[in-house]
């Protein structure tokens, strides 16, 4: 902290089964489906992990203390909107049925589509 704003924070990891599996059912997935998904990181988990994490320093919290600014947006090189686009890139944009073909991607239940 620095002057009441984090500046880095971190986590620590999932390393039990048990708990894991309540984070798939609050998810909404039923047992079955976890397991058939994530089967594999279930089952790692079952042989024990041990607790791990890490920390991610904000250093454009940083920037925006040393430069005097109350809002990060004005420190952030490509800050997104509220909608989450990306002003610079016109990021999110569509995406052509060529590439899409291309890349074997078919996009299931999009409107218009089967």
């Amino acid at each position: 902290m620095l002057n009441g704003t984090e500046l880095g924070s971190g986590s620590i990891r999932i390393h039990r089964r048990d708990i894991q599996a309540k984070v798939f059912s609050a998810l909404g997935f039923s047992d079955e489906e976890a397991r058939k998904r994530f089967g594999f990181l279930l089952e790692a988990l079952e042989y024990g992990a041990p607790p791990h994490g890490g920390i991610a320093l904000g250093l454009d919290r940083l920037v925006m203390i040393l430069a005097g600014e109350t809002s990060i947006r004005e420190v952030i090189p490509f800050p997104k909107t509220a909608r989450a686009t990306d002003l610079m890139s016109d990021a999110p944009s569509t995406v052509s049925e060529r590439v899409l073909r291309e890349l074997g991607i078919r996009i299931a239940g999009a409107p218009g589509k089967p």
